[in-house]
């Protein structure tokens, strides 16, 4: 498992996509702070020095067609919560396209950005923060949560120390790869998109959602409506309208409204 590990750097995915020619597929780029960390719709990634892990995976997948390129989300996702069922924690989801959940609170976030060569996926960069013993956040952070507050809150609140970083990274490294390694050539994981499935966050309970100024054109609108699933041809969000409509959605179209 190559892992480079920095200090301090300004964005691991920068790191991966400044050594993207030369370095293999699989090569992860992991700080122990970011300066310039970037998370999803240009937000930037908080993260407290040394306490949680933020790093990069390259990918450079053989002849993974364009339009299966969700596939890498959905790897990404299912293997982190792989690593958190494996700590001994439930209430697990993915929040669409890629965010883990632990109930209603947000423990990981994750940023894919891809490469195309015609018609197949030449590299992607998959950046993801884990929140792992950060136990304060900033208040303007709507809802966060920590691998050890959540550890401490299944265990009754018993005090769980800080757990090493550089240890814990190959662990969750090893679910996302077992994964990976697992996909074929025409960009399927046996059982993958079923368990994606199952994990979706608020998926079957009526939920309030907002339709974004990039689907309407204008103002956006509230609505209620009930999560179906995903579109595996474009990796849309479906979502079921209270008049019945099911309309899909790509990603900056819908805000959950939490």
């Amino acid at each position: 498992m190559n892992i480079q590990w920095e200090k301090i750097t300004d964005s691991t995915n920068l790191d991966a996509w400044r050594g993207r020619a030369s370095a293999q597929d699989g090569t992860v780029w992991c700080a122990e702070f970011q300066t310039a960390g970037r998370g999803q719709r240009g937000n930037r990634w908080e993260s407290r020095m040394g306490e949680n892990l933020m790093f990069s995976i390259l990918f450079k997948p053989l002849a993974l067609r364009a339009a299966d390129q969700f596939v890498l989300s959905e790897v990404c996702a299912v293997g982190v919560v792989r690593y958190l069922r494996g700590k001994g924690l439930d209430r697990l989801s993915v929040k669409w396209p890629n965010d883990v959940y632990i109930g209603d609170r947000k423990v990981c976030g994750m940023l894919l950005e891809n490469t195309l060569k015609d018609d197949t996926l030449a590299v992607c960069i998959a950046g993801i923060g884990l929140n792992v013993n950060q136990r304060s956040f900033p208040p303007e952070l709507p809802n966060p949560t920590s691998l050890v507050l959540e550890m401490e809150s299944a265990g009754g609140c018993i005090h769980v120390p800080d757990l090493d970083v550089r240890s814990e990274l190959p662990l969750l490294l090893d679910e996302i790869f077992s994964l990976y390694r697992n996909m074929g050539r025409d960009g399927q994981v046996p059982g993958l998109e079923e368990e994606y499935g199952r994990l979706l966050y608020r998926k079957g309970v009526p939920s309030e959602f907002e339709e974004t100024e990039y689907f309407t054109g204008g103002e956006s609108r509230v609505f209620t409506g009930t999560i179906l699933g995903v579109d595996r041809k474009d990796a849309r969000l479906l979502v079921e309208h209270e008049d019945g409509r099911v309309v899909k959605y790509y990603f900056r179209e819908i805000r959950y409204l939490l």
